[in-house]
């Protein structure tokens, strides 16, 4: 025994709502992630460049100060060109080394900001501090502000040469040191604040996704439903589904809805084909085997019954064939190729069918009236157009009956069509049946027509014709006054 092929499982489907709300996440996280770095860098950048502009201008307010002195610096004099009004203002304090040192907690030079200074003689030796502050001369290097790590603070420091303006003699250095710990804890802080509003923005993000998907797609799933409780219902209930949310949705569910319409259409066409294709082989199948029984039992044996039977079943053969052919010839007419089409003349075509009908039918008056202004050419296979005006005619002619033999055939055109009409003023039809006159096997007065022959495939093989080249066929009548078919079919546009 073979080993059954195992049946592969479903992939298992996302749900859309999941799939929105990650998204919306997803882009969320992105556009913040990107706001939050801009910020970030935008703020470190402006605070760091702001700093470094406030801490050069406070140091060079202090040295344009210092260097107004003519003699070098030291702890005695220092304090007049810092803005003090006398030297027992500063406190003294001395280093290991016992040199002496003045210090304050501000600098007493007007509108000079809160800064840590360093004052130094021209042996950079320390004489003055602020803020208390006991740093060695850096760097003579550094005029414009660098980072760095002096213990365990981090900062921007300065060192300046200060150059007596009088004598242009080196008299002292002046250094600054900014420290930036609290840069960091602010800088710090930023950074934590924005990663905790883009971890809340994102979980905000992914509800409200979720919400406003769940909220936008309801009607979605509605119809989802309703085509799923469609799907197993029988083929021939159906109930419009109803959605009136003024969207996409609602468009699709109108689809929807017009599909299913053409398809009931189309199964309802296809169940009334079937029962008129059989209702219209029961009669001549029946007919035959009635004869052929008839001859079977005795009527072979008697020559007139044997000619009448045989004639009979001829005449039945001869109708079931007919009907074949016509089916054949709708079956062909949809698979037309349009693409190798030719402009023909209508007119011609007409005259050519009527001069025809005349010989045949020699006790009908057919008239021909040709109101065509321009070349009158349609695009349509010319075997095609021939078809649909012989059927009509064919028809004026078997319906006209007793009441009149006169037929009349008018060509004219508006913008877009060339339009043919064929008026008889035979029996007509009523209203009830002219909406069905063109669907295969129906006829308006079954009985009459079985006498007068024909396939009542006829005008469908028209409607058919008129669908494959974009044109109409349509019908006017009253009972016992005849019936005016209208058939129009696309122009030729182009100037000749």
């Amino acid at each position: 025994m073979g080993i059954l092929p195992s049946k592969t499982k479903p992939a298992p489907k996302r749900s859309i709502k999941l799939k929105w709300s990650f998204a919306n996440m997803l882009f969320c996280f992105l556009v913040f992630t990107i706001f939050a770095v801009i910020v970030y860098q935008t703020s470190v950048i402006y605070f760091l460049q702001g700093e470094k502009e406030d801490l050069i201008k406070v140091v060079d307010t202090v040295d344009n100060h210092l260097s107004e002195s003519d003699e070098n610096l030291n702890p005695q004099n220092v304090y007049k060109y810092l803005g003090y009004r006398a030297e027992g203002v500063l406190e003294t304090y001395y280093d290991e080394s016992g040199h002496e040192i003045k210090s304050a907690r501000e600098v007493g030079i007007p509108r000079v900001d809160w800064r840590s200074f360093q004052v130094y003689d021209e042996k950079q030796q320390l004489i003055f501090a602020a803020q208390t502050a006991k740093l060695s001369l850096y760097s003579k290097k550094t005029t414009k502000p660098v980072i760095v790590k002096i213990g365990n603070k981090t900062g921007f420091i300065v060192t300046r040469t200060v150059i007596s303006k009088n004598t242009g003699k080196v008299i002292g250095y002046l250094q600054s040191f900014n420290e930036l710990n609290f840069y960091y804890t602010i800088r710090n802080k930023l950074l934590f604040i924005l990663i905790a509003l883009e971890v809340v923005a994102m979980l905000w993000a992914n509800f409200i996704g979720y919400f406003v998907s769940h909220h936008l797609l309801s009607p979605l799933s509605r119809l989802h439903a309703e085509m799923k409780k469609i799907n197993h219902l029988p083929s021939g209930e159906f109930k419009d589904i109803e959605i009136n949310t003024g969207d996409e949705i609602e468009e699709l569910a109108d689809v929807f809805n017009d599909m299913m319409h053409k398809k009931q259409e189309y199964l309802e066409g296809q169940e009334r084909f079937v029962s008129d294709v059989s209702h219209e082989l029961r009669t001549p199948l029946a007919v035959l085997d009635g004869h052929i029984n008839l001859l079977l039992r005795w009527g072979k044996d008697d020559p007139k019954q044997l000619t009448e039977s045989l004639e009979a079943s001829r005449q039945e053969i001869k109708k079931m064939s007919n009907m074949i052919q016509d089916m054949l010839d709708i079956a062909r007419l949809k698979h037309t190729d349009r693409s190798e089409l030719e402009y023909i003349s209508v007119a011609c075509s007409m005259s050519d069918l009527v001069t025809n009908f005349r010989i045949v039918h020699p006790t009908f008056d057919i008239e021909l009236e040709n109101k065509l202004i321009s070349p009158g050419k349609a695009l349509i296979h010319k075997n095609h157009y021939d078809q649909a005006m012989t059927i009509l005619l064919d028809n004026a002619v078997k319906y006209s009956g007793k009441i009149g033999n006169y037929i009349k055939v008018t060509l004219s055109e508006d913008d877009d069509m060339i339009i043919t009409k064929v008026l008889d003023h035979g029996l007509g039809i009523c209203k009830e049946d002219q909406a069905y006159i063109f669907e295969r096997f129906f006829r308006a007065d079954k009985a009459r027509n079985r006498e007068i022959g024909g396939t009542g495939l006829g005008l469908a093989i028209i409607k058919n014709i008129a669908q494959i080249y974009k044109g109409s066929i349509s019908v006017e009548s009253q009972v016992g006054k005849g019936a005016v078919f209208t058939f129009k079919i696309p122009k030729n546009k182009e100037k000749i």
